[in-house]
């Protein structure tokens, strides 16, 4: 029978109060590694806290042993495949026009893009309302938080699970408080600032976002390139000189000509800035 949640609230609350750990230890040390590998959130969470929270002053070499068999093979392994992960969960949903259009590669510019036109403050440390390698703000993340409510769940489970998973045992409290033990799931942080310092998270957030302007900017007539730089365009700010040009232009389906008015009037950088991102 493959082990569940539901099989490990049994058994746990089967077992007395002090015997938790070795029933968890059971419960770990009996299961295949794919059994391992399927347990959701809650089962892990309700795993861990049997094993490291039970008694804060003593934990058993067996203890460390079944949480670091536990790291091994539970599905919420680190990010290495950044940013192609936070990528994949934003094409995968499907929640956007042309979110196919969203690269790794964007990604990837944008971070490049930005680096290069740190100003002196963000260089020493102090950001504005913008934060990150991809400069986004609380707004930003407030329209993912909706958009893409579900796939930013998945993404922060897997991060702070792995992350509690590979602390030493007790977890410190900075770890600890990120969880909810009581219905043994992730707080999911409100605040971007709560997040923007994971890379695997960062990368999800800027390219949800990446792909919430490209759907802003899907129109009829409009070519996929030009979808893509219109959206890179907003994303960097640039709505209201964008507005102006196609105003000046009287086109608003193509890049091409408000790129040309946009550089006329003296905003090489923005223009180059889309260009590099978008290639």
């Amino acid at each position: 029978m493959a082990l569940d949640t539901a099989t490990i609230i049994r058994r746990l609350a089967a077992a007395p109060s002090q015997q938790k750990d070795n029933e968890a230890q059971n419960i770990i040390n009996g299961a295949s590694t794919g059994d391992l590998a399927g347990v959701d959130a809650e089962g892990v969470l309700r795993l861990y806290e049997a094993l490291a929270m039970g008694n804060f002053s003593y934990y058993s070499s067996r203890d460390q042993a079944a949480v670091k068999r536990l790291r091994d093979y539970t599905q919420f392994q680190p990010v290495t495949n950044t940013p192609d992960y936070g990528v994949g969960l934003v094409t995968a949903a499907r929640k956007t026009i042309n979110s196919s259009l969203i690269k790794s590669a964007m990604v990837t510019n944008i971070y490049a893009a930005e680096y290069k036109r740190l100003s002196m403050l963000e260089w020493v440390g102090f950001d504005g309302a913008t934060i990150g390698r991809g400069q986004l703000g609380q707004p930003a993340y407030a329209d993912v938080q909706k958009k893409f409510k579900a796939e930013l769940e998945a993404c922060v489970t897997r991060v702070f699970v792995s992350e509690l998973l590979a602390a030493p045992v007790p977890a410190p409290p900075i770890i600890l408080f990120k969880f909810d033990f009581g219905k043994y799931s992730v707080k999911i942080p409100t605040q971007y600032a709560g997040v923007y310092t994971y890379p695997a998270i960062e990368d999800f957030v800027v390219a949800a976002y990446l792909a919430i302007r490209i759907e802003a900017a899907t129109k009829a007539g409009r070519t996929t390139q030009d979808t893509a730089k219109f959206a890179v365009a907003v994303y960097h700010g640039m709505f209201a000189m964008v507005s102006a040009a196609q105003t000046a232009t009287g086109d608003t389906v193509n890049w091409s000509p408000v790129e040309a008015n946009l550089k006329s009037g003296g905003h090489t950088d923005e223009v180059d800035y889309v260009n590099e991102v978008v290639k």
